[in-house]
Parts: C-alpha cells; structure tokens; sequence
C-alpha cells in the first residue's frame, strides 16, 4: 500500500460514506470509514494518514476539521458540505480545511484535490503507522506545565502558561477567555444568543469556533498545550488551572 494514499472517509451518512470510499477506493486510494467524531479521533491517533475526507453539517464539521487540526498540522484535509457562501467557505478554512467543497461534489474532484494535496509531500518523508504517538521535540528546560497555574496578563491581552509561554490574544480571543475562565465549571456553550434566535445562534456558534481554532493554532506554534477542551455537541471547557 502507498502510505501517501491513505486516508480516513469520515461522514455521519452510511451511503455517502460507502459511495465516497468505494470510488476513491477505485481511483487508488486506501480509504478507511469512520461514521462519528470520537471515532474519528480514535482512528486517527491509531494510525496517522496523510489524508483526510470529511462530509458533514457545517457546525458539526468545522467542529471535528478543528479538533484534527490541533492534532495534526500536517495532514491534507477536504472537507465537504454546506459551503454554498464565502462566509461558509472562509469558516471551513480558518477551521483547518485544505480544500471546501458542497455535497455535491464528484468524487473525481475530491480525488483531485487529494492528489495535490499529496504532491506537497516530499517523497522521503514517511508517516508513523504505529499506534505510537509521533515524537515531538524536546521542550527547552521549563518549569512544568502541571507545575503552576495559567494566567492572562496585561489586562488579559497576553495568555501565559504555566511554564511561561506567552500567547498575544486578539480582541475575539481575549473576549472569549475572559467569558469562559469566568463561567460556571469554565464551560460554556458555542452560541450566545437568546432562545428563538436560530441563525443568531449559528452564526455565534461559527464565530466561536473560529476564535477557538486560532487559539490552537497559536499554541501549537509555541509548543504549548492549551487547555481548552471540546464538549461534543455543546461548546468548549477549561481545564486548566487560572
């Protein structure tokens, strides 16, 4: 098998998902089918791929490209839904897509994007197939990060880690800090708006999911692991000590 081919075909749909990964299958690819996000995840720390396509509601979806992400920066990802607007487009971007593309989509165009994806790949380079984590670089001698407490500095403009790491927060990061190390238990939900407001509340719940995708992303660069965690189906946590 040609590692570089790999992939996970993800969709909550039974016959989308079988279709997808039928034809991939046909045009070279390896595909393997996960049907939820836990899966997802699961499957994906079992065995890392190059590749990923990923077809479901917009707010589920962004979620769960998201939550990839923070996993893996290097990994291509297509992902495929309701990206019938810029806006929609743009949100599965800053999520961490590669390529956006509507339901429907031929699969030889997913298939097109995927080969592109892999020609970013230098030919050398191989992936980890084990279910071993893969190995990161030895962090500078630092106090831990269990060691102390995170803290947000400078009129709460500047996230600090415990072991000192400083993270400059835009005024959408910083709002959204404050909201959640200040709710009941640090949880709170993606949407903000009142009941009855449905497109309010989708458009809130984009946003903070674009907040919280940027967060990550910044961390990530600095090697840190931010403590904010995903509350499947309802909004984000906490868990570190403020």
């Amino acid at each position: 098998m040609n590692d570089l081919l790999d992939l996970i075909v993800f969709s909550p749909d039974p016959g989308q998902r079988a279709r997808r990964s039928e034809a991939l299958a046909g045009m070279g690819f390896s595909p393997r089918r996960c049907e939820d996000s836990t899966g997802l995840f699961r499957l994906f720390q079992a065995r890392r791929t190059p590749l990923l396509v990923m077809e479901a509601e917009l707010q589920d979806l962004c979620m769960a490209v998201a939550g990839l992400r923070a996993m893996d920066t290097t990994a291509g990802i297509v992902a495929i839904s309701a990206f019938d607007s810029a806006e929609n487009r743009i949100l599965g971007l800053h999520c961490g897509a590669d390529a956006c593309f509507p339901p429907d989509v031929a699969t030889a165009e997913v298939a097109a994007a995927l080969q592109a994806l892999v020609r970013r790949v230098p030919p050398s380079s191989g992936r980890r197939l084990s279910s071993e984590p893969e190995p990161r670089p030895a962090p500078a001698p630092a106090a831990p990060e269990t060691a102390g407490k995170w803290q947000l500095q400078d009129a709460a403009w500047t996230l600090v880690s415990p072991a000192g790491a400083r993270l400059p927060l835009t005024q959408a990061e910083r709002d959204f800090l404050l909201r959640l190390t200040r709710a009941a238990d640090r949880r709170l939900p993606r949407g903000d708006a009142a009941a009855g407001e449905a497109q309010a509340g989708r458009e809130s719940a984009r946003r903070t999911d674009v907040v919280v995708s940027r967060l990550r992303r910044k961390a990530q660069e600095l090697n840190v692991d931010l403590p904010i965690r995903t509350v499947w189906g309802w909004g984000y946590a906490f868990t570190g000590e403020i």
